[in-house]
């Protein structure tokens, strides 16, 4: 039975550079879930053409609106996805203002046929009377149920809970597709101890509890983001330290290192290139078949004349080696 990963994901460069480097096998494992930030870049909507022309997204975009007011990014985001050659499909959501999923709904079948539906899994109860008044078949609605956030949550009993839900809710249901998705990425490296820590990603581990049946539930997450699309502000970057997340089997090995400013300050470029040769040297490093960020961690640790990169870069390079992992070893 082959599953399908769904990240929810926002609407950044690193993310789509990430994407544009996977390889074409692991792209068709993947349909991104955008939502629109506070600020969408300029050159988002170029890299993500570049990376997904001929496949499909889902933008939702219910934060951007509550943030300014209006649909204006979200429209404009829209737009600029289909005219760029993507599948854009607009994201509905049970408990948004109305006036937003008034002005997602407005687009659905513009790009491609039907919307993703979103809720959480306190309202999927109520997910077939919406597909109802929005007068769709179940089978042109992809089925998001968000669960929340499981970093603290055992996943075997959380994952026996949810799965409960799910399956007393889907019963005889017709969805295009239902996807689980749950949080449990750090928001930052604060509470972490200098040096290596290995954080269990409780989401994947909470999805592999789920009873799968004729009808499969496919796996989301945030990528190696918290959930939290509120913008860290510009004082908060400047003093963080330089730090990396790297996705093995059922963990993210996250590095945390020291402040480039201070007493105790390091040179960025000397950190990371520190940074990849640990993750170089380590047993679970992959070196995964054709996956760029393992790639480009390899060269760093190796070759004392490569750029060693900064934060933007290993955005990229963190977030394509857990996209490539997910998708080679969802079943």
């Amino acid at each position: 039975m082959p599953f399908t990963y769904r990240p929810l994901l926002k609407t950044k460069t690193g993310e789509a550079v990430a994407l544009l480097q996977l390889s074409t096998e692991d792209k068709d494992r993947i349909e991104p879930i955008f939502s629109v930030g506070e600020k969408p870049p300029a050159n988002f909507i170029a890299r993500m053409g570049a990376a997904w022309q001929g496949r499909r997204c889902f933008l939702d975009g219910s934060f951007n609106y509550n943030v300014t007011g209006g649909p204006s990014d979200f429209d404009t985001m829209f737009a600029g996805l289909g005219g760029a050659g993507i599948a854009a499909l607009p994201v509905i959501e049970i408990g948004a203002l109305a006036n937003y999923n008034l002005a997602a709904f407005a687009h659905r079948g513009q790009f491609a046929p039907g919307l993703m539906l979103k809720c959480t899994h306190g309202h999927l109860s109520s997910a077939a009377g919406w597909a109802q008044q929005m007068g769709l078949q179940q089978a042109q609605i992809d089925l998001l149920v968000d669960a929340g956030h499981v970093a603290e949550f055992d996943p075997t009993s959380f994952g026996g809970y949810i799965g409960h839900i799910l399956a007393n809710n889907l019963q005889g249901s017709n969805w295009r597709s239902v996807t689980l998705a749950t949080s449990a990425a750090p928001k930052d490296f604060g509470q972490l101890a200098l040096g290596t820590s290995l954080i269990p990603r409780n989401d994947w581990l909470t999805w592999t509890q789920i009873q799968q049946t004729a009808n499969p539930i496919d796996f989301g997450d945030f990528g190696i983001s918290h959930r939290d699309l509120a913008e860290p502000p510009g004082v908060a970057m400047a003093g963080a330290t330089v730090s990396v997340r790297y996705t093995i089997d059922g963990a993210w090995v996250m590095i945390k290192g020291r402040r480039i400013t201070g007493p105790t300050g390091v040179a960025m470029g000397d950190q990371y290139r520190q940074h990849a040769q640990t993750l170089f040297a380590r047993p679970d490093f992959d070196r995964l078949p054709n996956c760029w960020g393992d790639q480009r961690i390899t060269t760093i640790a190796t070759d004392p004349t490569a750029s060693a990169g900064g934060r933007a870069q290993w955005v990229e390079i963190s977030a394509n080696r857990h996209f490539a992992f997910i998708a080679s070893t969802l079943p």
